[in-house]
Formats: C-alpha cells, structure tokens, sequence
C-alpha cells in the first residue's frame, strides 16, 4: 500500500510528545487535512479552525471568502482599529497579571506547606519546627530546647509570651496517642527546676498529632477520648487545632490555649515546676476543627 506524501505538522502534542492535534499538507501543497481526536465536539473544532488555525496557517483561505473574521488592518475603521487594540491591550495585561498571581500562588504555598504538611503528617523535627512557627506567628518567643540544652534533657520548646514561661512538648502518634507522652512532659516538669533554677516555668502544653495516617476530616476531634486529661495540669491539643487556628490567624486562640487559659486574656496561673499547679477547672478543652467546650 503506497503512502500518502506530505507533511504532517503537530500543533498540539501530549506528555510523550505526540500529535493530538496535527496538520497534514499533501506534497503538491494543494490538499490541507486536520488531525483532531475521535469524539470531540464539532462545533468547538470548527470555531477553532475559523478563529485560530486558519488565520495562523493559511490566512489567504479567509481572505478567498471574505470571512467577516478576517479583516486587513489596512481596510478598519478608526472604531475597529481602537476596539481591537483596546482588546489586545485587555489580553496583554491579562496575561501579565495571571502571570504575577501564579506566581504569588506559588509562593504562599511554597510557604505555607511546610507548616501545613509538619502540622497534618509531620513527625519530629519537622512537627516541632511548624509548632515553632505558629507559635512564633502568635507572639511568643520560642527557643529550640533539644538545640540550646543538647539531646533530649527536656521538653522540645520554650514559649514566653507576657510573663508566661510554657514548656512544650511535641509529639507525633500514628495511632491512638498513649498515656506515656503525658508522664513524659510531667518528667520535663519535674527535672525543669534542675535544668533552669533561675526561670521558672508557670505553664505546659503537650501537643499531639495523633492518628496522622488518617486523612484530618476522619481524626478522632480530642486527642484522647478518656477523660485522662481533665485531671491534668496541663492542656493536650491536636496539631490540628494549631493549624486551623494559624490557617485563619486566630493568634488569640492560640495563646488562650497553649496558656491552658479558658479564653484568650484569661488570669494567667503561677508556677508550675516547684510552685503551684494550673487548675483543671476552668481549662479550655480544644476540639480539632473548630468544636470546643469547657471543662
């Protein structure tokens, strides 16, 4: 079987770099045929071939016809040419600006990500680090606990904000969270006078990001479903709260609850290392995604 002789020129092409869309032109440059995918809408095609390929490929074709979508610049009007170049203007800056908005996009996320992804999935440093972030975004001063005082002698963050001094711990579970993360802050707060004699903390916080295998709609809303925590001097929140409330800037939320405070500005408490203890009344309980109630 004799094949055709021609030139077969893609206009688009996929992934791998093949037509999906082509133009054939026979050797002796008489017969053009269109290569366009089984099953489209022929209105579409068409519009596309009056409006696109025909003006770029073979303009004369317009010109034979005097299609009305192909006007000599030389033969408009003042209306027209002012219309057109208006519009021309229109599509330049609108390509301008979508070009500074992908962008801008690219870069919130860029920013955005670590902290959301070390939140939702992370684990380790990078749970601690995001932590670091939101607190910091919320107007405490945090210090790197396991980098200042080397390994793990205490808790992973100090966060000092308006005489408050609140030791952290972080902790990242891919199932139930266990008993065992809180009798570790509880041991930071006992050892803590030893570490640091001259500054007292006055609060605690142990922040979780339990079940992180589960997609965060599906989490269980507390981080411990028995009431172990409502005997405790210190609040539990799910890394999922940090960052709705970082999501939305809800600062105030984030210091009431890392303060173990009922609301924000509520009375703040005394020592907890060699002093007294925060009260379980009157604490704040922190549901994931928005749902809280009071103790």
């Amino acid at each position: 079987m004799r094949k055709p002789e021609g030139e077969l020129v893609p206009i688009l092409v996929d992934s791998l770099g093949e037509p999906v869309v082509a133009r054939w032109t026979s050797g002796d440059g008489q017969q053009i045929w269109y290569v366009i995918p089984d099953g489209v809408d022929w209105n579409q095609v068409v519009d596309w071939l009056v409006q696109r390929a025909l003006p770029e490929h073979v303009p004369a074709a317009l010109r034979r016809v005097r299609s009305r979508h192909h006007v000599d610049p030389a033969l408009e009007t003042p209306a027209e040419t002012q219309a057109r170049a208006t519009l021309e203007e229109l599509e330049r800056r609108y390509l301008e600006d979508k070009a500074r908005l992908d962008h801008d996009l690219e870069r919130a996320r860029d920013e955005a990500e670590p902290v959301r992804s070390g939140l939702l999935y992370g684990g380790g440093s990078e749970l601690e680090d995001a932590v670091a972030v939101v607190l910091r975004a919320a107007g405490f001063a945090v210090t790197d606990l396991d980098e200042e005082l080397g390994g793990t002698l205490s808790a992973d963050l100090l966060a000092v904000l308006n005489g408050s001094t609140c030791l952290v711990e972080v902790k990242a579970v891919a199932g139930p969270a266990g008993e065992k993360l809180i009798s570790q802050l509880q041991r930071h707060l006992e050892k803590w006078p030893q570490l640091r004699p001259g500054q007292p903390v006055t609060c605690a916080a142990l922040i979780v990001n339990h079940q992180h295998r589960l997609d965060p709609a599906e989490r269980p809303a507390e981080v411990y479903q028995r009431r172990v925590v409502d005997a405790l001097p210190f609040p539990v929140l799910a890394s999922g709260d940090l960052f709705r409330w970082w999501r939305t800037q809800d600062w105030p939320a984030v210091q009431a609850a890392v303060l173990g405070q009922a609301c924000p500005g509520g009375e703040q408490h005394g020592p907890l290392a060699g002093g007294s203890e925060i009260p379980a009344a009157g604490r704040q309980r922190w549901r994931p995604w928005g749902r809280g109630e009071t103790a």
